[in-house]
């Protein structure tokens, strides 16, 4: 959310709570209206982690956080309570992740079109916060730098036939009926997130090999419910416990050395006369 124009520049929910959703929120808004100057949270965990703080390092951008139980200061509280009053009837009338995701965009699309109580006091008739952030930006990165920044968290990768991505010598679920789209991998500690434009696929925990970058096992796998489901159903539903979400590649067969054919001369037969 932009502070002076309490403009939301990027939002959605999520299944789970982590620091793969913070930077998916956060590219997203910095991909479409550029880096801000300042950072302001609250000190959850996920606020106070490496990769963030080295992303917003890359990006000149200063991190604060609010005080000691000083929730006011996090506009994001207020935020909160506008979406309670504004959209509590219809996220009572959802019945499925699809009908809430749809829900809370609505919210977003409504907040940010009506007047806002912060800018009532106007004169230049800009009541609404869409309204008075305008076409303002700030400083854009482009597609290969914010790449080049969150590439220690963040890998492309396109979905086989299958619905599965391959990463560091394992096959990982996405969703099939995604086949042979593009997908980005978020990496943080032991949790890896498959995600699709913003929205996450699945999930696993991961346990590395000794050089802390290979993947030795991957003990926990969940799919997440997402509106990419493939029309054609499936003769019997099959649980995470019976489907295999994480497949182990095969290692690399060892390369054969080629063996030096020894050179040789060979001159023609000539018969006597």
């Amino acid at each position: 959310m932009d502070a002076f124009s309490r403009a939301i520049l990027s939002s959605d929910i999520f299944q789970s709570q982590d620091l793969a959703c913070v930077l998916i929120v956060l590219y997203a808004a910095i991909e479409q209206f550029g880096a801000p100057q300042r950072l302001i949270t609250d000190n959850g965990g996920v606020f106070r982690a490496k990769q963030l703080l080295a992303i917003c390092e890359a990006l000149d951008i200063e991190k604060e956080y609010i005080h000691s139980r000083q929730s006011w200061e996090n506009l994001v509280e207020t935020h909160f309570n506008v979406m309670r009053r504004m959209s509590q009837v219809h996220f009572e009338q959802v019945t499925s992740w699809q009908g809430a995701k749809l829900a809370h965009e609505r919210f977003v699309t409504d907040y940010n079109a009506q007047p806002h109580w912060a800018h009532r006091k106007r004169d230049d008739n800009r009541l609404s916060p869409a309204e008075v952030l305008g076409e303002e930006k700030s400083r854009l990165r482009t597609p290969e730098q914010l790449h080049r920044i969150f590439y220690a968290t963040r890998f492309l990768r396109r979905l086989n036939r299958l619905g599965y991505v391959h990463f560091r010598r394992w096959k990982l679920y996405g969703e099939e009926a995604l086949a042979r789209h593009p997908a980005v991998i978020w990496l943080h500690g032991d949790v890896l997130t498959v995600e699709y434009e913003e929205t996450p696929l699945a999930q696993y925990t991961v346990r590395y090999q000794p050089d802390k970058k290979h993947f030795k096992a991957i003990p926990q796998a969940k799919r997440f419910e997402t509106p990419y489901r493939s029309p054609q159903g499936w003769l019997w539903e099959l649980d995470d416990t019976m489907w295999s979400l994480a497949k182990r590649l095969p290692d690399y067969a060892p390369r054969k050395r080629r063996q030096k054919k020894s050179a040789s001369l060979q001159l023609p037969l000539l018969e006597e006369s």
